[in-house]
């Protein structure tokens, strides 16, 4: 994911999470399945210096999108200052689980951008499972 603060990338999709690229909706031609669930880890690389907050957004897009793209907040990483510095690491988070309701188009593709809004963290991580229904 891009270290840019404000914008959205595309993330990779490659089993080997090499490539950026759409997800092809599956299932029965020419039917309509929904996303119902998201379960999204957040991270960052290294320790912490400074005072952070950021949070993090998916965004939908593509021609499987039926109600057009979708914007979901999917958590967030914040440290505090002690005393007078910052020198702590973030510690492990579990995933999140997020009930959503998201209409896609089987067969067609399905983008999934991510993007981090707050203090520049370095090198920011998405990983997101899409769960259809």
């Amino acid at each position: 994911m891009a270290q840019i603060v404000d914008a959205y990338v595309n993330l990779a999709t490659a089993v080997d999470a090499s490539a950026p690229g759409a997800i092809t909706v599956p299932g029965v031609a020419n039917t309509i399945r929904r996303i119902v669930q998201l379960i999204v880890a957040v991270v960052i690389d290294g320790a912490v210096t400074i005072d952070i907050g950021s949070n993090f957004t998916l965004k939908f897009r593509g021609k499987a999108m039926v109600e057009g793209d979708q914007e979901v907040n999917v958590g967030g990483i914040v440290s505090n200052e002690v005393g007078t510095s910052v020198g702590s690491s973030l510690e492990y988070k579990t995933p999140e689980v997020i009930p959503v309701n998201i209409l896609v188009k089987v067969g067609q593709d399905l983008f999934i951008d991510g993007a981090h809004h707050g203090t520049d963290l370095g090198t920011p991580f998405i990983a997101v499972t899409v769960v259809l229904e």
